[in-house]
């Protein structure tokens, strides 16, 4: 019985010390309100998608490098165009086709369709950073 207790403190402890690795991509608000009627009706089209890198109006921010919305098999998805991998405000992510972006930095390419945006090929580990998007009527709204 103590050898069954020792082992499970000593696995606790060697897990408890294990780091994680995280992205180091710094938090940055975001809220965008999109037109689908209007401004942002590119948007409609099944795997179209945007970026946005300054804010249109006032109180609207755009994450740490910008965020790319897209319209995915089932949903709206929104993510920072910072690539994971290299965290450098400079080095934006960017689509290639549809449901793929790729950093030109590193290489690595995302699956950005279903709203995951995990690594598929490449050095990067991390998924891009998502945001949340709301329907309200004609309108996104895309927000952290």
């Amino acid at each position: 019985m103590t050898k069954r207790i020792l082992i499970c403190l000593l696995t606790f402890m060697v897990l408890s010390c294990t780091k994680i690795e995280e992205s180091s991509i710094p938090f940055a608000n975001v809220f965008l309100k999109l037109d689908l009627a209007f401004q942002d009706k590119e948007l409609l089209t099944l795997f179209s998608y945007k970026e946005y890198t300054k804010p249109r109006y006032a109180g609207e921010m755009t994450g740490f490098s910008g965020v790319l919305v897209v319209h995915g098999n089932d949903n709206y998805y929104a993510y920072d165009l910072c690539c994971p991998y290299e965290a450098e405000q400079s080095t934006k992510i960017v689509s290639t086709n549809a449901g793929i972006a790729k950093c030109p930095k590193c290489g690595t390419e995302y699956d950005i369709s279903y709203g995951a945006g995990n690594p598929m090929k490449g050095p990067s580990k991390f998924a891009l950073r998502r945001y949340n998007v709301y329907m309200n009527g004609q309108e996104l709204i895309v927000r952290n």
